[in-house]
């Protein structure tokens, strides 16, 4: 392969280091899903605790659309993890037919 490579200059990367960044990608995109489900956990401890804590008052209206906000975004974020995953894996189920 490293002839192909000459070939076709230093910097196009081989299928196997290709195929392996896309394994790494995937790897990453479940740390990252991993860290979101976390985050997820204690954001919702947090928001049961301010509903808990000051649900019904002026404090909750405050600080509790917040919260329910955080709430949101991660669960977002967690989705398009997962759909950045599975379109790596897609990539790479046609990467590997390909060659």
């Amino acid at each position: 392969m490293s002839g192909q490579r000459d070939e076709q200059g230093d910097d196009m990367a081989t299928h196997e280091e290709t195929l392996a960044q896309l394994y790494q990608g995937v790897e990453h995109c479940e740390n990252i899903h991993n860290a979101i489900q976390h985050a997820l956990l204690m954001a919702t401890n947090l928001s049961e605790s301010l509903q808990n804590s000051l649900g019904g008052t002026g404090a909750y209206d405050e600080v509790g659309g917040y919260s329910e906000s955080v709430l949101t975004q991660l669960q977002l974020s967690a989705q398009t993890v997962e759909q950045t995953k599975q379109a790596i894996e897609n990539l790479m189920a046609r990467f590997e037919i390909v060659y």
